[in-house]
């Protein structure tokens, strides 16, 4: 359907798509502040679990590019 631009890879595309995780995540932080008035069992655990998939997909994002990146250096 699409070719991938020169010079990009797979890899690439797989890491920068798990980079993306950091934004949604966010998105779904800053919709849970606006809608804190929904009651405290909606509170802190949610908002824990949205910064720590946010901070999983950046952390995994990091390793997948690292290592597809190294691999191409050599």
């Amino acid at each position: 359907m699409a070719r991938l631009p020169a010079g990009v890879t797979w890899g690439q595309l797989y890491g920068a798509a798990l980079l993306c995780g950091i934004g949604f995540t966010m998105s779904l932080f800053i919709g849970s502040l606006a809608f804190e008035h929904a009651g405290p069992q909606y509170g802190a655990s949610v908002r824990l679990g949205i910064l720590v998939g946010s901070l999983l997909s950046a952390v995994v994002g990091y390793v997948v590019l690292r290592m597809v990146l190294s691999r191409q250096v050599r």
